[in-house]
């Protein structure tokens, strides 16, 4: 379902498409051709000093890592890979570490440990720029990342291979579920629902061999029923489009986030991550 709102950046030669979304909340976007490879070889897992089992955590929310081509629609879900790179590299020089949520959910849970300042990079839909581009960059301060991949956008242009998602397995990353076809989940009957979110599910676990915990409300979008269907296709939490910090004490279900947007320095971004840590 890449559609036609990216007619100018296919214009440009850039592959993939974008859909909008309800409520103003954009969660897709085009997605352009691969860029080039961001180089380094992936280096091994700096020792990492031991934090708080129960410590809060912010999820940053990213979804195209590229500049954005002439004509592209939703803009602010565009970060150049120049500027990802000073945005990780500033949070690590700030002290945080990137983890998973499955790492943060068994810590909370007293069945393993988290960094001192943990942080978890995930991204949304199946971009392929997120792995020509993100999972190097990240590779280089041995971070994991969190993929919520959309079904959908699995072997598509401007999407991602097959093998580029097992790449990102071997080098750490955790695949969630983003629906198969990126409804909005909360116009859907029974059936539909249940076929978007445990489908999706059953899909990339048969995929990849990966468990598939956790959960991405397409464009934010859910409501009890929603909520009621992800716990019941046997997700351990699911995560949205709200602005904060996630704790072990909120519902699991409804994790918020922390949207990065083009027009964020690194500065803004380390403040920003460290302004919720206080609150």
């Amino acid at each position: 379902m890449l559609a036609a709102v990216a007619a100018g950046a296919l214009a440009a030669g850039c592959g993939g498409a974008s859909a909008p979304a309800p409520n103003g909340h954009a969660d897709r976007h085009a997605a352009p051709a691969p860029i080039v490879d961001a180089g380094s070889a992936p280096t091994a897992r700096p020792v990492v000093p031991g934090g708080p089992r129960h410590a809060p955590v912010e999820i940053l929310m990213y979804h195209v890592v590229a500049a954005a081509a002439p004509g592209a629609g939703y803009r602010d879900l565009w970060v150049p890979p120049g500027r990802f790179m000073q945005e990780m590299q500033a949070l690590a020089h700030a002290g945080y570490h990137a983890t998973t949520l499955d790492a943060v959910w068994h810590a909370w849970h007293g069945n393993g440990t988290l960094p001192r300042h943990p942080i978890v990079v995930s991204f949304d839909d199946g971009y392929q720029s997120q792995s020509t581009a993100a999972r190097h960059m990240l590779a280089r301060l041995g971070w994991p990342g969190v993929l919520n991949l959309a079904v959908e956008n699995v072997g598509l242009k401007g999407g991602l291979a097959r093998d580029e998602v097992r790449a990102m397995v071997r080098d750490g990353w955790e695949i969630d579920a983003h629906t198969l076809t990126h409804p909005d989940l909360t116009t859907l009957d029974a059936s539909g629902l249940r076929r978007e979110v445990a489908g999706s599910r059953r899909w990339l676990h048969r995929a990849f061999g990966v468990p598939v915990d956790f959960f991405a409300y397409p464009a934010g979008r859910y409501n009890p029923t929603v909520e009621a269907a992800v716990r019941a296709a046997g997700y351990l939490g699911a995560s949205t489009t709200q602005s904060g910090q996630a704790t072990r004490a909120a519902d699991p279900y409804a994790l918020p986030r922390v949207r990065v947007t083009p027009e964020m320095s690194p500065g803004q971004l380390v403040a920003m991550v460290r302004g919720l840590g206080h609150t």
